[in-house]
């Protein structure tokens, strides 16, 4: 049976920006829950137990998750530069256009055409309501990871990121050797030398901060990106909408370059519903 390695490796964000850093250093604090959690083979049997199964899963999806907020961020952004560019925030002039779009395109229903054979564009507002730009950003209809997804749904995955430590390398090597795995640092000759227990305790701490750093940003930035989605949800659709969309671009910007309040971690013990 073909050995799956590359399960074992996360498709890293191709993406310059601080959120592209940011999800990218969560991918390396997960690096060794991801190898140990993945499947020996192609078959359903090649995990060891259930629950290495699901922790597999849920790394997946996150994974999944954290390059769909890339994507429609960006498209998200693309899409508000037409609307002020091209139709200057005028949702019906948008929603008329991306309809006739999809007829030229991919053809209509009869009702779609004038008896001359030409694509009606005497349309009522509910005609027109599932073309209008909220609906292209946020269909409600549309089976998305990146609108379905909560920050609870992974809080689960910040509190691996806080816990990395017992997780790390160091741990792992310790478990198959039953030794310790020697550290060192660089003196102010360059010189390498060993850490003593002192050097260990100061460096684990240090670590410890970084993991719990991380989670925290991570966490904020999930926040953010729902906040943006519950509120492109609850847009009137057929309305103009011009000032929200004016600011929408930059507040994507703002998430890309990790300009937001950092939002506290829920505490573990409202993890029950999770």
């Amino acid at each position: 049976m073909k050995n799956t390695c590359e399960y074992r490796f996360f498709a890293k964000v191709d993406d310059s920006t601080s959120l592209g850093k940011l999800f990218n250093q969560v991918f390396k604090e997960l690096e060794i829950l991801r190898m140990i959690s993945s499947p020996d083979t192609t078959t359903v049997n090649g995990w060891n137990n259930s629950e290495q199964a699901l922790l597999f899963y849920e790394i997946c999806l996150i994974e999944k998750y954290m390059h769909s907020i890339m994507k429609n961020l960006t498209e998200w952004q693309t899409a508000c530069k037409r609307y002020s560019n091209e139709f200057h925030f005028s949702w019906k002039y948008y929603a008329l256009s991306h309809r006739i779009e999809l007829i030229k395109e991919f053809g209509g229903e009869e009702e779609d055409y004038n008896e001359d054979g030409s694509i009606r564009t005497d349309l009522s507002d509910d005609e027109l309501i599932n073309d209008t730009i909220v609906i292209e950003l946020a269909d409600p209809y549309l089976k998305s990871i990146f609108l379905s997804t909560t920050p609870m749904n992974c809080l689960a995955i910040c509190y691996m990121i806080v816990n990395t430590e017992s997780n790390s390398i160091f741990n792992f090597f310790k478990e198959m050797t039953g030794k310790p795995l020697k550290t060192y640092r660089r003196n102010e000759n360059g010189e390498f030398i060993e850490n003593d227990w002192a050097d260990e305790v100061m460096q684990k701490s240090k670590r410890q901060l970084l993991h719990e750093n991380i989670a925290v940003t991570f966490w904020s930035v999930l926040s953010a990106v729902r906040k943006l989605i519950d509120q492109v949800e609850k847009l009137p659709k057929t309305e103009d909408n011009k000032e929200f969309f004016q600011l929408l671009p930059q507040k994507i910007e703002d998430i890309f370059n990790l300009k937001i309040p950092l939002v506290e971690l829920p505490k573990v013990g409202n993890m029950e519903n999770i």
